[in-house]
């Protein structure tokens, strides 16, 4: 039963009918109740349909993962209409990353965005594995950009496929110009994929956040 506040009709959130309301950023919005799935044997589906969802399930296993760089890259999507959580957009905008037929599934990781926004990119160049258990990248200041602070937050995500983990770096300033992280030692071995990507930090670009760039892949050593 929903709950209504204020006056006349006011402000209402829960079930009203067929409809549920809820309170979004203090603006009132309803949506359609969703229908009762019918339980269908999985071998009784066709194909097409099986592969969509296993597409769709390898979407939402990625976008948990990494959780901690759409949290921030994605986080201005949630104060535009319609409304849209950070974990809902990465599996939105990333659905041409993920290809599935006859039950196999592939993943086009230089496609994957982490981070969508007009801040002025940092250059990032390539990832340096030289180092045991360590990974160092190195990136242009690009302070002279237009959209672009030297106090702006640069950070760098590392997704690990196999363990499908996945760790993001403590911010640098856009002046420091390397990112340096230590990666877990039951990763020695193992293939990893990095991306990068600017949030506002000056006076000017608070809250702006740039594009992810995909920085690349390599092995820990």
């Amino acid at each position: 039963m929903a709950r209504t506040t204020g006056a006349v009709l006011g402000k209402q959130s829960g079930r009203i009918g067929q409809v549920y309301g809820a309170l979004v950023h203090g603006e009132q919005v309803y949506r359609a109740m969703p229908a009762k799935p019918k339980k269908t044997d999985p071998s009784m589906l066709p194909a097409d349909v099986l592969d969509r969802r296993l597409r769709f399930k390898t979407l939402v296993q990625l976008a948990k993962t990494f959780k901690s760089a759409a949290d921030l890259g994605f986080d201005n999507f949630r104060w535009v209409k319609p409304f849209i959580s950070p974990f809902n957009y990465f599996v939105k905008i990333n659905k041409e990353a993920v290809y599935v037929r006859g039950g196999e599934s592939e993943i086009d990781y230089g496609s994957i965005l982490c981070a969508q926004g007009s801040l002025a990119p940092a250059s990032f160049g390539n990832a340096s594995f030289a180092e045991p258990n360590r990974i160092s990248v190195n990136f242009s200041t690009t302070t002279d950009l237009p959209n672009a602070d030297a106090l702006d937050k640069v950070y760098v995500f590392v997704y690990q496929p196999d363990t499908n983990l996945a760790l993001i770096s403590a911010p640098v300033t856009r002046t420091e110009g390397t990112v340096d992280m230590r990666m877990p030692v039951s990763w020695t071995g193992m293939t990893v994929h990095v991306y990068g990507f600017a949030v506002g930090d000056g006076r000017d670009t608070k809250g702006l956040v740039s594009d992810s760039s995909y920085i690349g892949t390599g092995i820990i050593g």
